[in-house]
């Protein structure tokens, strides 16, 4: 019987799993240098399908991920709107970890109605490193789309703490950034997949077109601000700002103590209060919309959540920030506004919301 062979869509963008120490040790990334090894290591691992699997190799980017602008995302999409993907079994794309889940968002929203699995891989090392996992993900990532994962966008990583350094995919709609001081990616349904022979059925993303050829370049055009103690609005400048997306501490709160409590600040400056940025937002010649995420519906029910609520401030809830981030520069590059932008940031896409 004749073995049928895989054909896999394999693009590299740089990050750690593609990177290399020079003569100082610091590391750059080597996409060229990393394309060889990776697929190296994969053919003289235990991957059962290794004989099957054939790779065609893109690299539109090189970079360390933290160095990742719009500019290079609006790189990435003109390259992968030039593939045929028709052609391929699945997409892996290695991607480095600092800002994977804002691409993991990005493409989720781009990629939806994909008919192939598409995998982001990582690594918390070079993968010239023994420690590192870039490898075992890379082949839990061949052996799901062999196994027939559903169409999707998703992203596999090996935790590096925690139970016996468990293997986990993620939807990459639901993927979280990873937190300061540990090497692990979570997502509120994370599934541990086996490190031999990975399997996940997955959830087909929907029968739709995909808005990798409908949406226009992205710009640096949405304001991200998190909440902190003595945050002072007036540091913030809204020049080319199209959309603020604000950030909340962990009961949908931020100061916002109202104009006629100025005097409950200390040095009674209103510019503690976001009302004055939201005042600010609404004077601009366009006015801004100020996305609040995220915002629990029952933040009424706080004097302060609720007085910007009800100066307009818009609620998101049930999606991660990256999510919210990455569907308001979106929506801005389809030239929405207002309604418009608060109805597409709210429309389910992907899957991206959750209970």
């Amino acid at each position: 019987m004749e073995t049928k062979e895989h054909r896999i869509l394999l693009i590299l963008t740089g990050g750690t799993i593609c990177s290399f120490a020079d003569e100082r040790g610091e590391r750059e990334a080597d996409t060229e240098r990393a394309l060889t090894l990776i697929v190296k290591n994969f053919q003289d691992g235990d991957c059962l399908y290794k004989d099957t699997v054939k790779f065609d190799p893109k690299m539109p980017l090189d970079i360390l991920s933290e160095n990742m602008t719009t500019s290079h995302w609006n790189t990435l999409v003109e390259k992968m709107k030039t593939y045929d993907f028709s052609l391929y079994d699945g997409v892996i794309i290695l991607h480095g970890t600092d800002t994977l889940a804002y691409t993991s968002a990005l493409l989720s929203v781009l990629l939806a109605g994909t008919k192939i699995p598409v995998f982001l891989v990582s690594s918390q090392l070079p993968i010239y490193m023994k420690e590192a996992n870039g490898n075992a993900n890379f082949k839990a990532a061949v052996e799901m789309i062999v196994n027939g994962t559903k169409p999707n966008v998703y992203a596999v990583y090996r935790n590096c703490e925690g139970e016996k350094q468990a293997m986990y995919v993620h939807y990459g709609a639901h993927l979280l950034q990873c937190a300061n001081h540990s090497d692990s990616f979570f997502s509120c349904d994370m599934t541990k997949v086996s490190r031999n022979n990975a399997f996940f059925e997955g959830r087909d993303s929907g029968n739709k077109d995909m808005l990798l050829y409908n949406c226009g370049t992205l710009s640096s055009c949405v304001l991200k601000i998190e909440p902190y103690v003595g945050i002072n609005y007036d540091f913030f400048s809204l020049d080319g700002v199209k959309a603020v997306l604000h950030g909340t501490y962990h009961s949908s709160t931020m100061t916002v103590n109202p104009y006629e409590k100025a005097e409950t600040f200390s040095d009674g400056c209103n510019a503690h209060s976001v009302l004055s940025l939201k005042e600010r937002c609404d004077s601009c010649d366009t006015p801004i919309p100020l996305f609040v995420e995220p915002c629990n519906p029952d933040a009424y029910a706080y004097e302060t959540t609720g007085e910007l609520l009800r100066s307009g401030a818009r609620a998101i809830w049930g999606i991660t920030s990256e999510m919210a981030y990455v569907k308001l520069l979106i929506g801005c590059s389809m030239n929405l506004d207002g309604n418009g932008l608060k109805n597409f940031v709210m429309t389910e896409i992907n899957g991206e919301f959750v209970k």
